[in-house]
């Protein structure tokens, strides 16, 4: 006998809600740069109990270094805070194992590099947070967060580091 409708969306939900980051990723068709080389002193991402750290990520393969506002508009600025977003869950990836041990997005710091007097710094960073939504669900995924303004003409539109939770370890 067939399952009422009632009871099917429920068991999709019960599947999507127990459904880890990385076969989220895969059901995306999302897949996660190589972790990027360290540059100085430092490692990628590090935790402590049950609380990680990236290390602070940029775009270096979807934008140009400009700021925001002079030679990269929003919508490019959001690609790259995205693929900065992708960056920080590779070097997350590559410290712990899986991304199945994340429960849950804490914050997100993020530096956007614009012309002076540039305001739409939350724009920008919509590009990481959208993709934290979109690999660990709402509300996990979406982070407190600061979108902090700078400027730098020779740098890049965007730099950012992500805080997680971790699952307890059994």
């Amino acid at each position: 006998m067939p399952l009422p409708i009632e009871a099917k969306v429920i068991a999709i939900i019960r599947v999507n809600e127990a459904m880890g980051a990385e076969a989220r990723l895969k059901e995306l068709g999302i897949e996660l740069p190589e972790a990027p080389d360290y540059l100085g002193n430092y490692i990628g991402a590090k935790w402590v109990n049950n609380i990680a750290f990236s290390c602070g990520q940029g775009p270096f393969n979807t934008t140009t270094r400009a700021p925001v506002g002079a030679g990269i508009s929003i919508d490019e600025a959001y690609i790259g805070a995205r693929e900065v977003g992708l960056n920080c869950l590779a070097q997350l990836r590559k410290q712990l194992g899986s991304l199945d041990r994340i429960k849950q997005v804490l914050q997100v710091v993020g530096f956007v590099n614009g012309v002076p007097g540039f305001q739409d710094q939350p724009k920008v960073l919509n590009g990481m947070t959208d993709l934290l939504v979109e690999v660990f669900g709402d509300p996990e995924g979406k982070p407190a967060r600061a979108a902090i303004p700078c400027y730098n003409p020779g740098w890049i539109c965007v730099e950012a580091w992500l805080v997680v939770e971790l699952h307890p370890e059994e």
